[in-house]
């Protein structure tokens, strides 16, 4: 890159058009841009930068604007640079953003940067692009550097690498990360440590489930198998105590379920698996103890069984002795009842002949006595008369259990006095048939006497029917007058109530409108009084909602901060770690650091006595250098200084005059042991370094206060960790504080809108209500009140005829009944339910009149057809009265004739049906009696003769009698039962007599009586103590079980976590080894600093290629990779600088730098950094380099080593230019660039060229 020509216009501290020919300077090859302090020396480069770049260096980027406070108000900023970039002739007019006056009215109006970049071609400049981001793309990409490093390549500014020589590694790494890319290692970083923190969570989340499942092996296993593991490798025997460093070393040697919880684990279920194989074995020798026991009890228990039941069978043996005549009388009673059963039948015969006889007398005594009345007089009279009663005694006591001879004789006698008894009941039965007989005859005269009867009655009647007609009609036709005029009244009201129905229909119409006005005006009021409730409520709502809003989010905030200051946590944690390290290898590295001091101090002073001995040996020679040439020398030949070839006085050399070999040997002794030192320093640097690195991470801590720091840091991590889980959940909470706020928003909004809708709709509805209350106030009921007064006078003359007239003047009364009630036509409030029941009310009345008029209409047309049926109807009559007068006398005379025949044949009953009647009753009774007594005798003979036959069987079995027979008797159930005891007792005494032989039970019998509760008390013993092992036993199996599934559980846990442990082990490593703060890490280094460093060690060879030079050889820059003095972070290694002072041996810090050596090494290293950013960048040519300021400090001699470095990078065609005050420079350099300043701006002037 070569400017050729740079023109400003208003623009920085240049109010007109100012030209730069760097043509001109350059052919100069050095030259001097100077001017008073601020007079605008730097904005020419500023100039250039944004000609470029289209920004200028540093802090003056940000200014607000470019343009000179000088220039007319209407000259607009503007910057053209003519320039070759790789062999392309460029010219780049730029204009930065600026305010102009408006071209009308008053006021600035904004320009916007604008930029024109155009390229030669020939004769004819063609424009390239007008954009801005095309120009700076184009750029770039042909210098291969962006601004940054082009600043530092082509400006070398002194002052920004004076502060980069004294800075400390942050600040060196700011710098040099503007100017070499080194994102790609830094984005490997932050992966390396996104990870570590990644994977760490995931191998503590892991890890807690490992915790977990080792808490629920321990629930599981519980305290006493804990304690026996810890008490298995433990000797039980006496002879073999355990020292005190035995057991120390036997309880470390216990498996830690934290270290190696499946080895843990896998001792509990061992321990576990041998409590159960213990525990069976405990069961099956308590089982066989049981079974021992339960065998004695059984034998004990069997033999008190024999002996029981031998003692038994005695007993029962002397209680059947005893009950012997006992069985010899249920065997005589069974033996009777035998024999009985022959004989019962009979007897249970004969009893069933006496109940049929009791039944048949008393049935015969019945129907006597129902006919005796008719037997009493008819006895009297006959020839039979003084003999007693019919069948007197012969039933009178059935007596179930008389003796048969007894019942014989009562039969004899029923048959003795029954025979005339028949008789009589014949006679008078057949009477009673002949008198039937001759009643009959007369039933047809006393039927025709009741048709005379009937009709006479009905002429009667018809008689007296006529007589009321003829008075009824002729009372009607006295009132139908009145009537008729009545019934037209009536009709003319109906009428004129029909034609007022629409008026009170609308009354009605207008007062349920108003109700329902009314209504819909209270539900709003109700329900505006709820939407003002809720408002309230949703307002306190809100009110509460902006402090729990700030103490979710205070909470939420704090949580994040605590969170936010675990990776800071960590970090201590690692660096207290460190430092417990550090604090280790700080004390082994100190001796190590005093024996290298030693032997590096005794290499630097014998490299500083062969350096001595080098430039004495290069002085003494060059003093003697004319001796060496006139060695040379030969006349006739020419001079190789000054050209002659006559030589009179040749120099001659020295006696000890030293030799050029001399000076290589030198040379090499002093460069070797240069070498020696250098490697001494560097494992001194290396000692140092790391001494240092560790004295500062370890400070002034010990072990045991280290030891202390650790545990604090792991303390707070846990307790940052903590407060970090909670997280989540307070930003949930403060997202429902959120949504709270949201949704009270919401109904607020809903709830305004609801009360402005609603406000709205009452409007209306008053607007309304208004409305109709004038409409009903306005109606009046003058028609009704009219009708009312008519109604009245035309209902008043007439005579009430009933309830119905009276009705209808109740009615036509309502008329008026909505005016008259105040509720039409008031000044006040409207009655609406009022006015609507009444004109309700009214308008029913209304509608039932108008609907009575096609009747009333009917009524009276039909009263008029009345009047003139009624006359008819009186002549009729009069015709039909004459015509059943002379009928009634005909039927009379009949009647009384027959009546006298019938008197006389009823006697004494009512009729002749009656007496026909009474006498077949009496006649159905008299062959009642007939037919019970008949029947009575024939009993009592039946039962006689089967009475003779049961005695006669009773006798034949061996009994005295029927009685003794019924005594014998015994029932089916009784034998059985007696059967059964007879059994009892037969079997009762064979099992006795077989027990008492059996030789078994004799032999326990005369053994000694067992102890049976001793020996079940020790059964029971066994039992308990068996099912107390069973327990166990399965207690320990179903421990050992859950065990072995908790150490699956367990094992999977681990399975899973140690591979994220191992993953989150090589993840802290690599972030740690990657960050610098790995003990792995010998200089601290992050991995953007090591390639920071490489470069800046690649800036640092370059630089003493020069710093050399400019130093007489006493300087040169070292690469330090220790840590800078003042970095605070632990990773802050690989960007450290030093100066190696060739004349002391020592290496010095920048700091201690005079201004004039700050200078020149500043110089080198910007010339070197130069350099190497342009080798980074490709390798473009940078045609013209500008040095800013600094060279006040210089002394003569350090100014012309300067000067000649400077006019050594004219190499190439290379133009260097000097931006500087200082007035010696002037007399120095001929090519000069003056800026004059002025109170009116600066100009600029090229002086010494051309």
């Amino acid at each position: 890159m070569r400017p050729h020509r740079l023109t400003l216009t208003a623009f920085g501290s240049f109010p007109g058009t100012e030209t730069v020919d760097f043509d001109a300077l350059a052919e100069a090859g050095l030259f001097l841009v100077h001017g008073p302090t601020g007079a605008g020396k730097t904005t020419i480069l500023d100039a250039l930068c944004f000609a470029l770049y289209g920004q200028v260096p540093g802090q003056r980027n940000s200014a607000r604007s470019l343009r000179c406070d000088h220039a007319p108000p209407s000259a607009g900023p503007s910057v053209t640079l003519e320039v070759s970039i790789r062999g392309r002739l460029l010219r780049i007019q730029r204009s930065p953003a600026w305010l102009r006056p408006k071209l009308r009215g008053t006021g600035f109006t904004e320009e916007k940067s604008k930029v024109v970049v155009s390229e030669r071609h020939g004769s004819c400049w063609h424009g390239l692009t007008t954009r801005l981001d095309e120009a700076g793309d184009l750029v770039g990409g042909l210098l291969g550097m962006n601004a940054d490093q082009f600043w530092q390549v082509a400006m070398l500014p002194q002052g920004d690498f004076a502060k980069f020589l004294r800075a400390d590694g942050e600040e060196r790494a700011k710098l040099l990360e503007r100017l070499f890319t080194v994102k790609v290692f830094a984005a490997a970083e932050s992966w390396l440590a996104e990870q570590r923190k990644l994977a760490g969570r995931a191998a503590q989340e892991l890890r807690q489930q490992v915790d977990f499942a080792i808490q629920r092996v321990e629930e599981a296993a519980g305290d006493d198998l804990r304690a026996a593991l810890m008490q298995t490798d433990a000797p039980t025997g006496p002879s073999a105590p355990l020292a005190p460093s035995e057991a120390a070393e036997a309880v470390a040697a216990q498996p830690d379920p934290g270290s190696d919880p499946l080895r843990w684990a896998g001792a509990l279920l061992d321990a576990a698996r041998a409590v159960v194989t213990r525990t069976e074995e405990e069961h099956e020798t308590a089982g066989q103890a049981l079974r021992a026991a339960r065998r004695r009890f059984d034998q004990a228990a069997a033999l008190a069984d024999r002996q029981r039941r031998y003692a038994e069978a005695l007993t029962s043996r002397r209680m059947l002795d005893e009950r012997a005549d006992e069985r010899a009388d249920l065997q005589a009673i069974l033996d009777d009842a035998a024999r009985a059963d022959r004989v019962i039948p009979l007897i249970t015969a004969a009893r069933q002949r006496e109940e049929a006889a009791a039944k048949a007398r008393t049935m015969a005594a019945d129907a006597l006595s129902r006919a005796r009345p008719l037997l009493s007089g008819a006895l009297a009279a006959g020839p039979h008369s003084q003999a007693r009663p019919l069948l007197s005694g012969t039933f009178t006591d059935p007596g179930a259990e008389q003796a048969p001879g007894h019942r014989t004789a009562d039969a004899a006698e029923t048959s003795a006095l029954g025979a005339p008894e028949v008789g009589e009941l014949a006679a008078l039965e057949r009477q009673r048939q002949a008198e039937i007989a001759r009643l009959s005859e007369l039933l047809t005269e006393e039927a025709r006497l009741s048709v005379v009867r009937r009709d006479l009655l009905r002429v009667e009647a018809e008689l007296a029917e006529l007589v009321t007609a003829d008075e009824t009609a002729a009372t009607r036709l006295a009132l139908l007058p009145g009537l008729i005029e009545q019934a037209e009244g009536r009709l003319a009201q109906a009428r004129m109530d029909a034609a007022r129905i629409p008026a009170v229909q609308a009354v009605r119409d207008a007062a349920a409108d108003l109700i329902e006005v009314d209504r819909e005006l209270a539900r709003l009021a109700v329900e505006l009084d709820a939407l003002a409730q809720r408002e309230a409520e949703v307002s306190a709502a809100g009110a509460e909602l902006p402090e729990r809003l700030a103490d979710a989010g205070a909470a939420l905030a704090e949580a994040r901060a605590q969170a936010a200051a675990i990776p800071a946590a960590a970090a201590d944690l690692d660096a207290a770690r460190a430092a417990l390290e550090a604090t280790h290898r700080r004390d082994a590295l100190a001796a190590e650091l005093d024996v290298a001091a030693a032997a590096h101090q005794v290499l630097v002073d014998h490299a500083q006595t062969l350096r001595e001995r080098w430039l004495d040996l290069r002085q003494a020679r060059m003093d003697g250098m004319a001796a060496e040439l006139a060695r040379d020398l030969a006349d006739g030949r020419p001079c190789s200084v000054c050209g002659s070839e006559h030589h009179p006085h040749p120099a001659s050399p020295a006696p000890a005059a030293p030799s050029a070999d001399d000076e290589r040997e030198a040379e090499d002794a002093h460069e070797a042991a240069l070498a020696e030192r250098e490697t001494s320093e560097r494992a001194l640097a290396s000692l140092e370094s790391r001494h240092a690195a560790a004295a500062e991470a370890a400070g002034d801590l010990d072990p045991e206060s280290a030891a202390d720091a650790v545990r604090q840091a792991e303390e707070e991590l846990a307790r940052l960790q903590a407060v970090a889980d909670r997280e989540p959940a307070l930003a949930a909470a403060l997202e429902r504080v959120e949504a709270d706020r949201e949704r009270v928003r919401d109904q607020a909004g809903e709830i305004a809108e609801a009360l402005a809708a609603h406000h709205a709709h009452r409007t209306r509805l008053e607007t309304e209500r208004a409305r109709l209350h004038t409409r009903l106030t306005t109606t009046h009921a003058e028609d009704a009140r009219a009708g009312f007064r008519h109604s009245r006078a035309a209902a008043a003359p007439a005579e009430p005829e009933g309830t119905g007239a009276l009705d209808g003047v109740g009615a036509l009364d309502g008329a008026g009944r909505l005016d008259d009630a105040g509720l039409l036509g008031g000044a006040g409030e409207l009655d609406g339910a009022g006015v609507l029941a009444a004109a309700g009310q009214e308008l029913r009345r209304l509608q039932e009149s108008a609907g009575r008029e096609p009747r009333l209409a009917a009524e009276a047309a039909a009263l008029g057809r009345e009047r003139s049926e009624l006359e008819e109807q009186g002549r009729r009559v009069a015709a039909r009265l004459a015509a059943c007068r002379t009928r009634h006398e005909e039927l009379s005379g009949d009647a009384a004739r027959l009546r006298a025949r019938l008197d006389a044949a009823r006697g004494d009953d009512t009729t002749i049906t009656a007496r026909l009647s009474r006498l077949g009753d009496e006649a159905e009774l008299l062959r009642e009696a007939l037919e019970a007594t008949q029947a009575a005798v024939a009993a009592a003979d039946e039962l006689d003769r089967v009475r003779r036959h049961a005695q006669e069987a009773a006798v034949e079995a061996g009994f005295a009698d029927v009685p003794d027979a019924q005594a014998a008797y015994r029932s089916q159930a009784e034998r059985e039962d007696k059967a059964e005891r007879l059994r009892r007792l037969d079997d009762e005494h064979a099992a006795v007599t077989g027990t008492l032989a059996d030789p078994e039970l004799a032999a326990a019998a005369a053994e000694p009586v067992p102890d049976v509760a001793a020996i079940g008390a020790e059964r029971d013993a066994a039992e308990t103590a068996y099912t107390r092992l069973a327990s166990a036993r399965d207690r320990a199996g179903a421990r050992a079980r859950r065990l072995a599934e908790l150490h699956g559980e367990l094992t999977a846990c681990v399975e899973r976590w140690r591979p994220a442990a191992d993953r989150h082990r090589l993840a802290e490593r690599m972030a740690a080894l990657a960050g610098g703060t790995s003990s792995d890490n010998q200089w601290n280094m992050s991995l953007t600093s090591y390639v920071l460093g490489e470069r800046l060690r690649q800036v640092v060879d370059a630089a003493n290629e020069r710093l050399d030079h400019m130093s007489a050889g006493r300087y040169l820059l070292r690469h330090d990779l220790r840590k800078t003095a003042g970095s605070r972070g632990r990773s802050g290694g690989g960007l450290g600088l030093r100066v190696a002072d060739g004349w002391t041996g020592v290496e010095r810090d920048p700091a201690t730098l005079s201004g004039g050596e700050s200078f020149i090494t500043s110089l080198a290293l910007a010339l070197g950094l130069a350099d190497v950013v342009t080798a980074e960048a490709g390798g473009a040519e940078i045609g013209t380099l500008f040095v800013d300021e600094g060279f006040g400090t210089l002394d003569e001699d350090t100014l012309d080593g300067v000067l000649d470095i400077l006019d050594g990078l004219r190499d190439g065609g290379r133009a260097v230019g000097i931006v500087s005050h200082v007035a010696e420079l002037r007399s120095r350099i001929t090519a000069q660039l003056k800026v004059t300043k002025t109170r009116t701006g600066s100009t600029l002037a090229i002086l010494g060229v051309g």
